[in-house]
């Protein structure tokens, strides 16, 4: 018989990780433990746009090096399952135990930067710490309800350490801190690297993003968490303060995120184009083409409120209710396109699309009072549903005359 030997080791090193693991639950760390926590940046994939936290425990005396991560999901049965729980808000994450080179190899196969901050913690609460994320990591406790904005691999850190160091903890107040909300803080992350995800952001997610965030609140993004401990302070057992970071490491050096500022393919510049090709069908009155033209625009508007609806009202998504944007994309707008081919349906509706063109007209001029903002973006196709109602009234207004 022919033994793979490469493959044989792979086994045995497996087999010895899984002991140590199994073993290390039934120890006390050692003095010697380190803790620190792991900060991975950005990549280019939508899903590792904001970035990454996890917690690493080393202790060289009892062969133990961890790394504690909340971000983990099950897929589920098929790639529709998955889609449906993560559209209905249902998707459960879950706290994963994992040993640190196979942690690791995934960002050193993705090129992207890992550092880690090495807490000045004593012996007690690194023992306390430890205690803490095992209770976690317990079955029944490991699975929570994601939520990208309140609840997340980053602000299950922060909680834990809050509660573990607790008033020996001293926090400054981040930079940034009460003044931006949270959709500004999205759109320093990918509105110049990716303008069509943030296009998708700010269609989707309501008023609830919209408030000014705290130091604390800041970090749901694992960069305002690693700023944060950064800047921390703690109370020594001697009653010093001293910083709570002793040192910085970069454990992976990765690619910076590439921008996509040159491309013309962009959510406003396709807007506006939209917009002017209405205008010119509607000068020129091309009438059939016109009609159709205004059919597909109001139809995508139409569906685009269905989804809207469905996001506010039919899931467990926080961040989607209270959204704004249903006053302009919604389903009323199917009711307009079976008049468009219809003259006896448009001169009855002479009047409602003058009140729908004031009426959008009006969300142009003080959208800022409403408390969501407006991506740059949508205001061309606010233009558009003025345009496109009030030269339907104007024709229809012609014939009734």
């Amino acid at each position: 018989m022919i033994y793979n030997i490469p493959y044989m080791k792979l086994i045995i090193k497996t087999l010895f990780f899984i002991f140590l693991a199994i073993n290390a639950k039934s120890q006390t760390l050692s003095p010697k433990t380190i803790v620190s926590l792991i900060t991975c940046d950005e990549g280019e994939e939508i899903y590792s746009l904001f970035g990454h936290s996890a917690i690493r425990i080393q202790d060289p005396y009892n062969h133990i090096d961890f790394v504690y991560n909340w971000g983990m999901f099950e897929f589920g049965e098929n790639e529709l399952d998955f889609q449906y729980r993560f559209a209905k808000g249902k998707l459960k994450y879950y706290m994963a135990e994992e040993l640190y080179e196979n942690f690791i190899y995934s960002y050193q196969y993705e090129k992207r930067t890992v550092r880690e901050q090495l807490l000045n913690l004593t012996y007690l609460q690194k023992k306390a710490l430890w205690k803490e994320i095992q209770f976690n990591y317990r079955p029944e406790n490991r699975y929570y309800q994601y939520d990208f904005f309140f609840d997340n691999c980053s602000t299950r850190i922060s909680a834990i350490l809050r509660k573990v160091l607790g008033s020996n903890l001293i926090l400054k107040e981040l930079p940034l801190a009460n003044q931006l909300t949270y959709r500004q803080l999205i759109d320093k992350q990918v509105k110049e690297t990716q303008p069509w995800s943030d296009f998708g952001i700010d269609l989707a997610l309501g008023s609830k993003i919209d408030k000014l965030t705290t130091s604390e609140e800041m970090q749901f993004l694992p960069k305002y968490l690693e700023q944060s401990i950064g800047l921390a302070h703690i109370i020594s057992k001697n009653g010093q303060i001293q910083p709570l970071v002793t040192a910085v490491n970069e454990l992976e050096k990765g690619n910076e995120v590439k921008e996509n500022i040159k491309s013309l393919w962009t959510p406003i510049f396709l807007c506006w184009t939209l917009f002017f090709v209405a205008l010119f069908l509607h000068l020129f009155n091309f009438k059939y083409i016109t009609s159709l033209y205004d059919s597909i625009i109001l139809l995508c508007f139409g569906l685009a409120g269905m989804v809207l609806i469905f996001l506010w009202f039919f899931t467990d998504h926080q961040a989607t209710k209270l959204n704004y944007n249903l006053l302009w994309l919604n389903p009323i707008h199917f009711i307009t396109i079976i008049s468009l081919f219809s003259k006896k349906i448009q001169l009855i509706f002479n009047k409602y699309y003058l009140i729908l063109a004031y009426f959008y007209f009006a969300l142009v001029l003080f959208w800022i009072a409403i408390p969501q903002e407006l991506n740059p973006a949508f205001r061309p196709l606010l233009l558009i549903l003025v345009l496109l109602y009030y030269f339907w009234y104007k024709k229809t207004d012609l014939k009734k005359n």
